[in-house]
C-alpha cells in the first residue's frame, strides 16, 4: 500500500506523506480554530465594553423598573431597599491578590415593588482555616444601595456538582448561577430576581469592590488571534518546504 503522493510540477518534485498530511490537516484546522475563537472572543468584549458604557449613562431607581435591556447593560442603580432576615451568603472560591476569599451577599427587598434581590458588597478574606467562617457586620435595615446590575449565567461550569453548605447565620455558596439561586430561593422561603447588584465602592455595607467586568480586553484578545494564525501560516511554510524538492 502506497503512503505517499508524488506530483511533479516542472523542475520540482512534491513528496506528501499521507499520514504527514493527515496531522497537518488536523494542526491546522487547530490553529484556526484558536484563531477565530479569540476573535469571536474580542467582538464578546467589546459588545460588553459598549453595554457597561450604556449602563452608566444613567441610573434606575426602582427594581421594577428594570428591563431586560437594562440587564444586560448592567444598569446603575440607585435604590431604598430593606434588609431581609439575617442570613448572610457567602460566595466561594474568590481570589483577591492571591488570598483566598468569599464575595458576601445580602438579601434586600424594595417595599414599593415588592421584589427581592440578592446585593453582593464585595470581597472579604476568607481565613486560614476554611472551617472558620469570617464574621461580618450586618448591614442596617434600611439600605440605600448604589451599585450596578449584574446578570445571573443559566448554569455555571461546576453546577452539577455543587453544593451549599449552611451553619446558623451563613449560607456557602460554590458557585452562583441561576440553579443554585433556586436552591437558595427554597431554603430561604424567598422569591429572588434573576440578577445581582454589585455595589459600587464607597456605598453602604460595600466591602472590597474591585469589580472585573471584563477579565481581559478586546486588543488583547485579537493579539492572541493574530497569534495563532501566525502560527498557521508559519506551519503552512515549513510543511511546503518539507515537501517540495527539486528534481
Amino acid at each position: 500500500m502506497k503512503y505517499r503522493i508524488e506530483y511533479r510540477l516542472g523542475r520540482y518534485q512534491i513528496h506528501i506523506n499521507f499520514w504527514y498530511l493527515i496531522i497537518f490537516l488536523v494542526i491546522q484546522s487547530v490553529l484556526n480554530e484558536l484563531g477565530f475563537w479569540q476573535l469571536n472572543r474580542a467582538k464578546e468584549k467589546q459588545y460588553r465594553i459598549v453595554q457597561l458604557e450604556k449602563g452608566s449613562a444613567s441610573v434606575v431607581s426602582r427594581l421594577d423598573a428594570l428591563t431586560t435591556q437594562h440587564i444586560e447593560q448592567f444598569q446603575s442603580v440607585e435604590l431604598n431597599l430593606a434588609l431581609v432576615g439575617y442570613t448572610t451568603l457567602l460566595l466561594d472560591n474568590k481570589i483577591d491578590n492571591k488570598r483566598p476569599g468569599y464575595h458576601v451577599l445580602n438579601i434586600a427587598t424594595e417595599s414599593s415593588s415588592g421584589k427581592t434581590v440578592l446585593i453582593n458588597r464585595g470581597w472579604v478574606y476568607a481565613g486560614e482555616q476554611r472551617e472558620k467562617l469570617p464574621t461580618v457586620e450586618m448591614p442596617n435595615n434600611q439600605w440605600f444601595v448604589s451599585g450596578r446590575v449584574y446578570p445571573l449565567a443559566e448554569q455555571a461550569i461546576s453546577t452539577a456538582s455543587a453544593a451549599i453548605e449552611s451553619t446558623h447565620d451563613y449560607l456557602r455558596l460554590p458557585v452562583l448561577d441561576k440553579n443554585i439561586l433556586a436552591e437558595v430561593e427554597k431554603r430561604l422561603d424567598v422569591s429572588l430576581e434573576p440578577y445581582i447588584i454589585r455595589l459600587n465602592s464607597g456605598a453602604q455595607s460595600a466591602l472590597k469592590t474591585n469589580w472585573v467586568w471584563t477579565n481581559m480586553s478586546p486588543e488583547k484578545h485579537l493579539a492572541y488571534a493574530i497569534q495563532w494564525f501566525a502560527l498557521a501560516l508559519a506551519f503552512l511554510v515549513v510543511s511546503l518546504i518539507v515537501c517540495i524538492r527539486k528534481r
